[in-house]
């Protein structure tokens, strides 16, 4: 008895919050999709840029080749930021705007 009043409660408590949910986050998919597209020519972009730092890099010799260096480097440690950015962003959108914040102090950013 105690058993079915619990699956009971469980029931009216879960199915509506379920169903909440389900609606909420349904708008949210075009947004996703925007996003994803838009993070696609990002990459696509940012491997254009990486292409070319490289080639300049390869072609560079003594002092300038170390500022090649740097340079790729430094664009990698933007790209790779950037894209973390990006994936807090989206991990917010699918979670629910109230969760963005303890997923970013969770992985160490603000």
């Amino acid at each position: 008895m105690r058993m079915r009043i619990m699956v009971v409660v469980a029931l009216v408590i879960g199915v509506p919050t379920m169903w909440a949910f389900a609606q909420q986050s349904q708008p949210a998919m075009p947004d996703m999709m925007k996003m994803h597209q838009q993070m696609m020519a990002e990459m696509k972009a940012g491997g254009e840029k990486l292409d070319a730092l490289v080639a300049h890099m390869n072609g560079a010799g003594g002092a300038a080749k170390v500022d090649a260096v740097a340079a790729v480097v430094t664009e990698l440690v933007r790209q790779q930021k950037a894209m973390h950015q990006h994936m807090d962003q989206m991990h917010a959108q699918m979670m629910g705007r109230g969760m963005a914040g303890s997923r970013g102090m969770m992985m160490g950013r603000p």
